[in-house]
């Protein structure tokens, strides 16, 4: 067993108490945030050098399974955040470092779907979009979108790419996650006005 699934087994009972009180909240609260955390589950996919584990997609799965069968919002969300160090390992370096850099517990929302569009400009690229379903974006300091990007014809958005962006370049709609299920998760919109995103983080 992996040292994390040992680490969450220990404060599943912590955790599993407090998941009505997230769903009360519309998102994790904030001893959660601070137990998943300390037990190094988002981590389990990130590189060794920014504080990871590098553990198997197969150990990082099973524990977001056995967390998910007990706390369904908190397994969702630490499945969707804990995801992303997996690609960002495979990035571009000043991206990893600004995003670990100062901190190897910092969270990134996504999602992925490519709504947005980029325009291409000197150095990168001007993106707009809104983008719904942004699991945990409340406890997150970057996200990860999807969008199209202009291709060799201006105007025509045709490539697809995932933008990096820190949180001082995208708003989070308060009040835009209403639902039944997973309530927890905090699955948020995000708006994106004119943000420029230069290539090493496309």
């Amino acid at each position: 067993m992996h040292i994390v699934q040992s680490s969450i087994t220990g404060i599943m009972d912590q955790l599993t108490s407090e998941a009505e009180a997230c769903d009360a909240q519309g998102r994790l609260a904030d001893k959660v945030v601070h137990l998943l955390k300390e037990s190094g589950v988002v981590r389990m996919l990130q590189p060794r050098e920014y504080g990871g584990y590098e553990a198997h997609p197969r150990e990082f799965c099973e524990t977001i399974m056995e967390l998910t069968s007990k706390a369904p919002s908190i397994g969702w969300v630490a499945g969707v955040v804990g995801v992303h160090p997996f690609e960002f390992g495979q990035a571009d370096p000043r991206l990893q470092e600004e995003i670990w850099g100062e901190d190897q517990d910092t969270w990134t929302a996504s999602p992925y779907a490519p709504i947005g569009t980029a325009r291409k400009v000197d150095g990168g690229f001007i993106l707009n979009g809104r983008w719904p379903f942004s699991s945990g974006t409340d406890h997150c300091a970057w996200a990860i979108l999807g969008g199209r990007a202009e291709g060799d014809e201006a105007g025509k958005f045709t490539e697809h790419y995932h933008f990096a962006l820190p949180r001082s370049d995208y708003e989070i709609v308060q009040g835009s996650w209403d639902v039944m299920g997973l309530r927890g998760t905090g699955s948020k919109d995000l708006i994106v006005k004119n943000a420029f995103i230069p290539y090493y983080r496309a």
